[in-house]
């Protein structure tokens, strides 16, 4: 019984004494604690324990050593810029592209601590963030991304596309290059990119040259897209006269062939009447030339002469003469006129007397066996008969071959 009462009371006595010489480590929820035994008393020396974030820990202080590292995301500005860069003098990467111009650009790296690895960091590398992050973190990706943006020429920098899978190549190496340390590279970001002095004014005009030209070639375009326009509506106007010409002629060719086949038909008719005329000419003409053709003209003549009534009107009397009765008296129509004379029609004022007049005495005529047989007159001769007095002066017409021929 003396025995487990002595132990007990050598614990209550120097559990007090421990207490007072421990020490207390906390976390925050965004920090891991890493504690290292020292003199490997009661632990291995050098031997690392990670903690938890958010949380209360006792050690020995004396035979541990406590840190704690953040694992939130941390930044990495590299900038020409001393008021925006982690360090107060320009620190953008600086080197040469493919074509041996020199660069500067301005890169921010965003990484962060994995707490599984807290341990070996603060082991090998440092105890701080700042000194893990001037350690490794800043050298080493200073020295990737110069090496692989170095492959890419001058003018391949002004292409977004270009540039950025060089970045994103750069931030895959970047990841294989920490994963030994415990570090993880969430976004690496190329900023702006600067050349020296002379060559960017030799570029700045490039670009500017090169927008002109662009300008001047939108231009010609919108002049080209405006002139062909231009063109497609007066190709459409000429279209539209040359159909109307088109039509015109069409309907002026319709209306000159309608008109030359109307007159060629009546051309045809003419022809055709003609050519029936004259082949009754030439029948009659042959039928003139057998026997019995004066017989022919004869009765040719008497029918056209029956249906004209012709008055022989006698100068010093008013007495006419039937023409057609003497004509038919001539031919012989008459049956019963054999050897009668034509009659002589005597008119209203035939038994009054004229008032006689002056006649010049003309020479004596020899008797009529002296003269001989009496002579035909001729056919073409034309009778004139004297105008009857107080009647106007008429001129002569011209003897009428129908009536007078035969």
């Amino acid at each position: 019984m003396r025995a487990p009462r002595s132990r007990w009371l050598a614990f209550a006595l120097t559990l007090p004494a421990a207490l007072s010489l421990s020490a207390c480590g906390m976390t925050s929820s965004t920090e891991v604690g890493v504690r290292t035994s020292l003199f490997g008393i009661l632990e291995k020396r050098g031997e690392a324990q990670v903690y938890e974030p958010g949380g209360v820990y006792f050690f020995l202080p004396v035979v541990n050593h406590w840190t704690t590292l953040p694992i939130s995301q941390q930044n990495l500005l590299m900038n020409a810029n001393p008021e925006e860069g982690d360090r107060p003098v320009p620190d953008e990467i600086t080197f040469k592209t493919k074509d041996g111009n020199n660069v500067h650009i301005d890169v921010n790296l965003m990484w962060r601590i994995d707490p599984k690895k807290a341990a070996y960091l603060v082991f090998h590398v440092g105890r701080s963030v700042d000194e893990i992050k001037e350690r490794v973190v800043r050298p080493v990706a200073r020295s990737v991304i110069r090496d692989l943006f170095n492959e890419i020429t001058s003018e391949e920098y002004y292409h977004v596309t270009v540039k950025n899978q060089v970045a994103q190549k750069a931030k895959e190496a970047l990841a294989r290059s920490f994963e030994p340390y415990g570090i993880v590279v969430d976004m690496l970001q190329v900023q702006q990119h600067r050349f020296d002095a002379e060559y960017q004014g030799a570029i700045n005009a490039q670009k500017q040259a090169e927008a002109d030209v662009q300008t001047l070639v939108e231009q010609q375009k919108n002049m080209v897209a405006q002139k062909k326009s231009e063109l497609e509506a007066k190709r459409a106007q000429w279209n539209q006269q040359l159909e109307d010409a088109l039509g015109a002629a069409g309907r002026l060719r319709n209306e000159a062939d309608a008109y030359y086949q109307t007159k060629t038909n009546e051309a045809k008719a003419v022809i055709a009447v003609a050519q029936a005329e004259a082949e009754g000419v030439r029948k009659e003409a042959e039928a003139l030339g057998k026997l019995g053709g004066d017989a022919y003209v004869k009765m040719q003549v008497a029918q056209m002469l029956s249906k004209k009534r012709i008055l022989i009107v006698p100068g010093s009397n008013v007495s006419t003469m039937d023409v057609n009765t003497m004509v038919d008296f001539l031919l012989g129509r008459r049956a019963g006129a054999a050897h009668s004379p034509p009659r002589i029609r005597t008119g209203p004022d035939q038994g009054a007397r004229r008032p006689a007049r002056c006649r010049r005495a003309r020479p004596a005529r020899p008797p009529r066996a002296a003269r001989g047989p009496r002579e035909p007159p001729p056919r073409d001769r034309a009778i004139r008969v004297p105008p009857r007095r107080g009647a106007p002066p008429t001129s002569p017409r011209p003897p009428d071959r129908s009536t007078m021929s035969g």
